[in-house]
């Protein structure tokens, strides 16, 4: 037997040994470099900066509902509608900050860490009660599998360097020049810059801290907010047990995984659009309840909500109120949180304003409804005073949330709505022919009651879309679409013929599906008018309310089955395939852009942007490192500038050159238009041209670009064919 101390020597010599071998072993023979250290770091503190902002929006969500708008929130609401209002709030001071002149990376950070540190109390009750939360209706297996690998993949997606069309053209490039400069100004030819740009400031915010892979990975938190609202939307109002299956048809939309690793500001609209849509909902049964206080029109159930607020407000040493007092805060409390969530839709993008006529209309409808019903003599029921009100209310808080956009482009472009409207109210840079350029007015489907009629199978299809990636939509909801219309008009003729009181769900699906369809309505209004407007992306907003319905009849689908056929059966098993098929299909798609080598540091950025961009990344490097610092280059045929770092001149909508026809007629007049404003190079981009060609033949002068290469351009370089520079010629 070995004694004590020789147990011990033996010991420690061991594992100097076992030190020894190991890192002899791995020094030599290194199992990762430092670049792979580096790049996986450099991953993790995107994700870190991203998640940084998603936490102080949280905090910053929950000072403003604490204080200004007390509701009865559960802690999954608080965390999804609070990190939206915070996340909206800091838009707007992103801008009121980029406009004085303080886009600078210090006052980033200074500002930050200020904000973090007021709303520390905020999240730290907030994680309080996470920690003592006790999850309930969790998703089975199979959901959170398929859930989790549509996660990871977009993910991945994510957190790549952008290559995405819209963000290398208008999303990312704005915050980048407003970087630059540091601040917000005009003087640039490019309309998008000019829309309404909350999404850009996060961006240009997440730039400052840390760069563009933070940026995009906002626009992907807001897809998980998205989701969550879904879920929330579906599981309040329809039940608890369409929840889930609801979060699977909208996950089951590739598009959602596409955008959400895209620096759009598609999801957020999204999100905004719903959660005004479901606050307007709450503020509906909260006037229902407030009816009920007043025994004016029973209805059964009433919410959770009430019978809280009521407890908390008794409990609280202040004058104790009415039922029906009660019931009228919570229903202005909903209604100004619809009306913030309406305006923050609003500066986003200018379709956004079919939500908020949509709520307007709804409000208008219910004042009817309970003026209707209301006893009264009197010729104006003081119940139609107060839905008039109540609209007033909305309008006015969505108004001036949406407002500082509106001002913005009318002091720096002349035109609040820029670049529409221009014949009236008109716009720097902007004409007749750039309007009618825009629009391509004429060029749609047309008035054809048959392709009409199939608009939903060929939208789920593809076959048409402007851009196919960001705009699939799966075959669920299309899937589903029978039932949903079943359910909303004939299901409720039938509860009507029967004399029975209407189902509270069925009324709050009506809502959803007028929401859905006036979406759906002014998306083939576009189709119908302009071919540039099919794109399924634009109608996703209706196609997110429309996943609580479809997981809502879902779970009825055992109503038809039948002795012999199981109809739920079959659905679900063919829900599965198709969820399946989806899987992978976009487990492909991941593989074919084949993230990895860049996440782990096998590949370098350039690398990685030269195999996903080829020839567009190299003209912009070739730019970047042979024209000289203070060359101006105009691009013809080509939006995207995001990667040109000297003066580029991005060809916005593709009409520079039949525009400069339009205008100066002649070659001479229009290299000495050029000259006059400065420019110096000329990039032209074969393919893009090569496009219109194809399209719009007519509209390019052909004689007059070969004339103008032949006198005044110089080529300096070529790209694959694709991409060729010129200088400018006096």
């Amino acid at each position: 037997m070995m004694s004590q101390r020789a147990k011990g020597l033996f010991a420690g010599l061991f594992v100097v040994w076992i030190f020894f071998t190991l890192g002899s072993f791995f020094t030599v023979q290194k199992p990762f470099s430092a670049a792979n250290a580096l790049a996986i770091g450099q991953s993790l503190l995107n994700l870190l900066v991203a998640g940084w902002l998603m936490l102080v929006g949280l905090g910053l969500g929950s000072l403003l509902l604490q204080h200004f708008l007390p509701l009865d929130l559960s802690l999954a609401e608080r965390f999804v509608f609070g990190t939206g209002l915070g996340l909206g709030a800091m838009g707007l001071l992103i801008l009121g900050l980029g406009l004085i002149g303080l886009f600078q990376p210090l006052v980033a950070y200074g500002i930050t860490v200020a904000l973090s540190i007021i709303v520390v109390p905020q999240l730290r009750a907030f994680f309080r009660q996470l920690f003592r939360w006790r999850p309930v209706n969790l998703p089975n297996r199979l959901t959170t599998l398929y859930l989790l690998l549509i996660g990871l993949f977009a993910l991945l997606l994510a957190l790549l360097p952008p290559t995405d069309w819209d963000g290398l053209f208008y999303h990312l490039t704005g915050p980048k020049l407003y970087l630059q400069a540091g601040r917000i100004t005009g003087g640039f030819d490019v309309p998008h810059f000019n829309f309404p740009s909350l999404m850009e400031m996060l961006f240009a915010w997440a730039m400052l801290l840390r760069g563009d892979i933070a940026a995009k990975l906002l626009h992907t938190g807001f897809g998980l907010l998205l989701v969550g609202l879904v879920y929330l939307t579906t599981r309040r109002f329809l039940g608890q047990k369409a929840a889930w299956p609801a979060v699977v048809i909208l996950a089951g939309m590739p598009m959602l995984g596409t955008l959400a690793a895209w620096a759009y500001n598609d999801l957020a609209l999204a999100f905004y659009q719903l959660a005004a849509i479901y606050a307007i909902i709450n503020y509906q049964l909260a006037i229902s309840n407030e009816q009920l206080a007043m025994n004016k029109s029973p209805i059964s159930n009433p919410s959770t909500t009430l019978r809280t607020s009521l407890q908390s407000l008794i409990e609280n040493p202040k004058p104790v109120l009415s039922l029906a007092e009660v019931s009228k805060i919570q229903n202005r409390r909903w209604l100004i949180l619809g009306g913030l969530f309406a305006g923050l839709a609003m500066g986003l993008k200018y379709t956004s304003f079919v939500t908020p006529l949509v709520i307007s209309g709804l409000i208008l409808w219910r004042t009817c409804w309970v003026s209707r019903i209301t006893p009264s003599n009197r010729w104006w029921p003081a119940s139609r005073f107060a839905g008039i009100s109540n609209l007033a209310i909305f309008s006015l808080v969505a108004l001036l949330i949406a407002l500082p956009w509106y001002v913005k482009n009318w002091v720096f472009t002349g035109n609040p709505v820029y670049p529409f409207l221009s014949d009236l109210l008109g716009g720097q840079y902007w004409d007749s022919f750039r309007a009618e350029w825009y629009a391509s007015a004429g060029t749609g489907i047309g008035w054809r009651p048959g392709t009409l009629l199939t608009l939903p199978w060929l939208l789920t299809l593809g076959v048409r879309d402007v851009n196919f990636w960001d705009g699939r939509t799966g075959p669920l909801l299309l899937l589903f679409l029978p039932l949903i219309l079943f359910y909303s008009l004939f299901h409720n003729h039938y509860n009507a013929s029967q004399s029975k009181i209407q189902n509270p769900k069925s009324k709050i699906a009506n809502v959803l599906l007028i929401y859905v369809l006036a979406h759906f309505a002014f998306w083939t209004l576009g189709v119908i008018w302009s071919r540039s407007l099919w794109q399924s992306r634009l109608l996703l907003p209706g196609l997110v309310g429309l996943a609580p319905l479809a997981g809502w009849v879902w779970v009825k689908l055992p109503q038809f089955d039948l002795s012999k056929f199981s109809v739920s059966r079959f659905v679900n098993i063919a829900v599965g395939l198709a969820l399946v098929l989806t899987i992978v299909d976009v487990g492909l798609l991941t593989l074919k852009i084949n993230p990895a080598p860049y996440v782990v540091g096998l590949e370098s950025r350039d690398e990685y942007l030269t195999r996903r961009l080829g020839a567009h990344y190299a003209a912009m490097q070739q730019i970047n490192q042979q024209l000289p610092p203070n060359a101006r280059v105009v691009f013809l045929w080509e939006p995207r500038s995001y990667y040109c770092r000297l003066d580029c001149q991005p060809d916005s909508i593709l009409d520079r050159f039949p525009h400069l026809v339009y205008q100066y007629r002649s070659t001479e007049a229009i290299a000495q238009a050029w000259q006059k404003a400065g420019a110096t190079h000329v990039l032209i981009h074969r393919s893009g041209l090569d496009f219109l060609l194809q399209e719009q033949p007519e509209m390019i002068d052909v004689d007059t670009l070969q004339s103008l290469e032949n006198l005044y351009l110089q080529q300096i370089f070529d790209v694959a064919g694709v991409y060729q520079v010129y200088v400018l010629q006096e």
